[in-house]
């Protein structure tokens, strides 16, 4: 019993703040030399696996591997662009594409003044402002990649003095439905990518943001007839170009 009591009275005298500052210090060193490790394998940019690495937590929210997600509420996010307006940053949001980027437009607007209505002809640009915030949101009726959408981006870096802060993206389907499936327009998407690139790397050089929204997958039992002929195997393939352009591009 005596020895038992000795045992725990050396022990208790070794746990001092020096010894105690020691394991902190190994502890930390554990957990830098493994981050570090980490970013060795994958990168510095934990980021990177936003969506294609992480799980599911129990209320079905996705938790990406390596990064955590906020989930801005309309109080945060005007908050944030009024500390931006304050500072005389005036925000430009361009959405430019298809139906699909509308909908991410219309939601966007909706997630700052969930009053808002959209009654315009779906194939007609769109335009939102908040002086109080010095931001303006514009939606770009563009359903191609084409001359047209590349013309777009050239005019926006050749006046600097209005180019946009963030500019999303993105178009496929309509491509998809106009050419009935052609393999041959995957072709003219994929050489009207290219000649994005330069544009975009432009952009980029004046700190513009530039988003490329992947084509989603479609379910085909609620298609529409009029797109009836878009497969997600279509989908893959146009997305599958939009990557490897993408990678020569100041892009995400």
């Amino acid at each position: 019993m005596t020895n038992e009591k000795s045992n725990i009275e050396n022990i208790i005298d070794q746990i001092n703040s020096i010894n105690a500052k020691r394991a902190a210090f190994f502890l930390v060193l554990g957990f830098a030399c493994y981050h570090g490790l980490l970013h060795l394998r994958y990168g510095s940019d934990s980021c990177r696996w936003l969506l294609s690495d992480g799980r599911y937590k129990a209320n079905q929210e996705w938790q990406p591997y390596g990064c955590m997600l906020h989930r801005y509420s309309q109080i945060d996010t005007r908050t944030c662009l009024r500390y931006l307006a304050f500072y005389g940053k005036q925000s430009h949001f361009v959405f430019i594409g298809d139906s699909r980027i509308r909908e991410l437009y219309i939601a966007f607007v909706q997630h700052l003044q969930r009053d808002y209505t959209d009654g315009a002809n779906p194939e007609t640009n769109l335009t939102f402002t908040d002086h109080k915030l010095r931001l303006t949101i514009e939606y770009i009726w563009s359903p191609y990649l084409s001359t047209r959408m590349v013309k777009t981006f050239r005019e926006w870096h050749a006046a600097v003095t209005e180019m946009p802060s963030v500019v999303i993206v993105g178009c496929g389907l309509w491509s998809i439905q106009k050419s009935n499936a052609s393999f041959n327009t995957i072709q003219e998407y994929n050489v009207n990518l290219t000649r994005l690139v330069q544009p975009i790397n432009k952009l980029h050089e004046h700190r513009t943001r530039v988003l490329w929204s992947l084509q989603q997958p479609v379910n085909p039992a609620k298609l529409r007839v009029e797109f009836q002929m878009v497969t997600n195997e279509q989908i893959d393939l146009y997305n599958k170009a939009a990557i490897e352009v993408r990678s020569f591009a100041d892009s995400h």
